[in-house]
């Protein structure tokens, strides 16, 4: 009995000894999980830049491909379609009654 308090004792304190570095652990590993996510993330942004960059220093097209567009200029019996997001108005957005 008295050797059931005494190992049930040892392994409160080991518990308290080392719950908080647990927690702190937990805490950091999740930070290391959103860092890794933004990293990521710029990563990507990184990769599409140079791609843009190597293709203005060696593609001719697309370096006037993407002046056309800036300046908003055609060349004769072309069409040009414009797939720009819609922007939302006032008008457009409605309050949904409550259900009674």
């Amino acid at each position: 009995m008295i050797s059931g308090f005494i190992l049930l004792g040892v392994l409160l304190v080991i518990l308290a000894a080392f719950y908080p570095e647990w927690v702190r652990y937990n805490s950091l590993a999740s930070e290391l999980d959103e860092k890794r996510a933004i990293l990521q993330a710029q990563e990507l942004d990184r990769d599409q830049r140079e791609r843009e960059v190597h293709l203005l220093q060696t593609d001719p097209e697309y370096v006037e491909i993407i002046a056309r567009d800036k300046i908003g200029v055609m060349k004769p019996d072309e069409q040009v379609f414009r797939l720009d997001a819609p922007v939302a108005s006032e008008s457009s957005v409605r309050a949904v009654p409550d259900a009674p």
